[in-house]
């Protein structure tokens, strides 16, 4: 997986141009590989990019390639790949692999003919026996690890009450994204889309990061129907709730914010059987109380870390 790092303001540049290239496929970077979307590489080569796509057609070729994105630069063991690939691998698993290998190495030479990109060798691998591959990926050129490096940089700005410039960052984390996760083509085992799922979430973590920035900037009236329309997809986010609430009530409106926690303690009973949190209930009675710096101390808690495991 992208470990946490941070970004140097020199980074920005390159920064921006792969968050356009996840946009739009344009890339000035040689090579970029994705996985905040669709699985794939992307190339400003046009013949490169339709040989790759037609490589990677076969969704458990895109599985290969995103297990070894969530693990690059390291061999990987095919026992490991085919528990990636597989919830129960088929008798022929390491025949399967040769050829999703081979597909992704034609895909890689594609794109970037100048240097071996994928690698084999026999013998043990990270769990010993059949054989590894690994995938060089540079720095920078996963949109995963500009994703973190981002986040990173953005929470050291939020410790230094640099505002403007931890809204800053965040926006460009959030630009890197073009859908969830690994997309809806990538074959493989619960396990696989389960690590791809955690970016989903922390995603999801991020937006609320960026909301209780705005908040704090008096983004209050603003940032309301971006919240409505991320409840409306994820209605169990207690934290982007409670949000709202606070925005209403640092809006002037009252009766909207005791309402939206009535309409919240409405779904969690009906549809999960349980109660709000505590945080939820402590910032409802200081709405109730007019208690603003009660309010304000449900909204930013402290996040320790945003690496994902």
């Amino acid at each position: 997986m992208p470990r946490k790092a941070e970004v140097s303001p020199g980074d920005e540049g390159l920064i921006r141009r792969i968050s356009a290239s996840a946009r739009d496929a344009r890339a000035d970077h040689t090579v970029i590989f994705t996985i905040l979307g669709p699985v794939g590489v992307l190339t400003r080569q046009e013949a490169a990019r339709k040989t790759a796509d037609e490589q990677l057609s076969e969704h458990r070729v895109r599985g290969l390639l995103a297990a070894l994105l969530l693990r690059p630069n390291r061999f990987v063991a095919h026992t490991t790949l085919a528990g990636l690939l597989w919830d129960e691998p088929p008798a022929g698993y390491r025949s399967n692999l040769r050829t999703y290998a081979s597909r992704l190495r034609r895909c890689l030479n594609a794109v970037d003919p100048s240097r071996v990109r994928l690698e084999s060798r026999k013998g043990s691998g990270e769990q010993g026996g059949g054989g590894a591959y690994l995938l060089r990926v540079g720095e920078m050129e996963l949109d995963a690890d500009v994703f973190l490096r981002l986040i990173a940089r953005a929470q050291a700005m939020r410790r230094d009450d640099d505002a403007e410039s931890a809204v800053h960052l965040l926006k460009l984390a959030l630009e890197l994204w073009h859908g969830p996760a690994g997309g809806c083509d990538v074959a493989g085992s619960g396990r696989l889309l389960a690590q791809l799922d955690a970016f989903n979430d922390l995603r999801l973590i991020t937006y609320e990061d960026l909301t209780a920035v705005r908040l704090q900037r008096g983004e209050h009236r603003l940032v309301i129907p971006e919240l409505r329309a991320l409840l409306a997809d994820h209605p169990y986010r207690e934290g982007a709730w409670a949000q709202l609430i606070y925005a209403f009530h640092r809006s002037g409106d009252v009766e909207k914010a005791l309402r939206t926690y009535r309409e919240l303690r409405d779904i969690l009973a009906k549809e999960l059987g349980v109660e709000p949190s505590e945080e939820l209930n402590r910032l409802h009675r200081a709405v109730l109380d007019r208690d603003d710096a009660g309010a304000r101390g449900v909204i930013w808690p402290e996040r320790d870390s945003l690496t994902v495991r």
